[in-house]
């Protein structure tokens, strides 16, 4: 297949998306408005350091719909595949023609943005209908793509999963250290700073802790400003973007995952530590409870509170027998339904439905 990708180039999902077709021995191109490199794959990048907002609130790449549609039809695709809905997914919308159109929602973009206001209510709705396929990561969201009006027969859910090459680790580090381990996007849906909390509330417990902050967002300095307003500036370590080794030397060291966003699909990055061994502490959304059972394998917080999240981070530490026992659980749960390369053959064969 020859596929035109639209999205963020820098971001590692839609990266590793597009490598994965790539890596299948599909011709792969990508518009985008972000500059970056990816071996084998002809990138077109639109210039002026337009900034696509999540919710799609840039309208600045309007102004290059024309060259967007010129270079797709130079491409002359067998298939289009946007990747975030609310704006690289609309673009898609009003350039494709007559080219079979697929848009990959991620979460925000179908959870948050349409609830916002009834024009990107709307527009949601406009692209969804333009759409011969939608893929999802998770069912609660697969069903709120449906009552977006979406036709269910073209929703495909399918958890972007864990490589194969990285569940390859049969020596799960049993003893660890007291390490805490935040990886969202730093920005106010992450509740980064009721995890700031409920750690200097676990460091009264335990001085020897710590806490590791990966990523970053919109509330950056305002997190490292809270981390010194805190004072616990010497048992925090803000590490910032981070690559996939990095990312799994953490997850393979780190006692615990604590993901608490207020909003979120299924996060890839939970996958991830489960198959590593990081216990999860994740807030009580549905596509959480699909994969983690309270007490069970996880933990789950029900309200945004610091105490009552401290107290969970500190049973992690001192319950053992948890901690052990869904390590084993979690491990077998993403062999069964996680497994990337599983997952994204059934998006390939998807494709080839949609061509015939």
């Amino acid at each position: 297949m020859k596929i035109c990708f639209l999205g963020d180039a820098g971001s590692i999902h839609t990266r590793r998306w597009i490598e994965f077709f790539r890596d299948t021995g599909n011709e792969v191109h990508l518009i985008s408005f972000r500059k970056a490199d990816i071996n084998g794959v002809k990138l077109y990048y639109m210039g002026d350091s337009i900034n696509i907002d999540s919710d799609g609130g840039n309208k600045q790449y309007l102004k290059k719909i024309f060259k967007i549609k010129n270079i797709i039809k130079q491409i002359n695709p067998d298939l289009i595949n946007a990747h975030y809905l609310t704006s690289y997914g609309f673009i898609g919308s009003i350039v494709k023609g007559k080219i079979p159109f697929v848009v990959s929602t991620w979460g925000t973009d179908i959870l948050v943005t349409p609830k916002k206001n009834k024009v990107y209510k709307l527009l949601t709705e406009y692209v969804l209908k333009k759409c011969d396929l939608v893929t999802s990561d998770s069912d609660y969201m697969s069903e709120e793509i449906i009552k977006l009006k979406a036709d269910k027969n073209k929703v495909l859910t399918v958890p972007m999963g864990v490589s194969l090459s990285d569940i390859n680790i049969e020596n799960i580090k049993e003893e660890r250290e007291k390490i805490f381990l935040s990886m969202r996007t730093l920005c106010e849906n992450s509740n980064i700073e009721c995890i700031l909390d409920a750690f200097k509330r676990v460091l009264e417990k335990y001085n020897d802790s710590k806490l590791i902050i990966t990523n970053s967002g919109s509330s950056e300095k305002q997190i490292l400003n809270y981390i010194k307003e805190l004072r616990i500036e010497d048992r925090v370590d803000f590490k910032g973007f981070i690559n996939r080794d990095q990312l799994f030397e953490l997850l393979n060291n780190g006692l615990t995952f604590v993901s608490i966003p207020t909003s979120d699909s299924t996060s890839v990055t939970l996958l991830e530590s489960m198959i590593s061994g990081s216990f999860p502490i994740v807030s009580d959304l549905p596509a959480n409870r699909e994969w983690i059972e309270n007490g069970v394998n996880g933990l789950i917080l029900d309200e945004f509170d610091s105490k009552e999240l401290s107290k969970l981070m500190i049973r992690t530490i001192e319950d053992k027998e948890l901690i052990e026992s869904s390590r084993k659980l979690n491990k077998k749960i993403i062999k069964e339904r996680a497994i990337w390369e599983d997952n994204m053959n059934m998006v390939i064969n998807s494709y080839k439905a949609i061509l015939k």
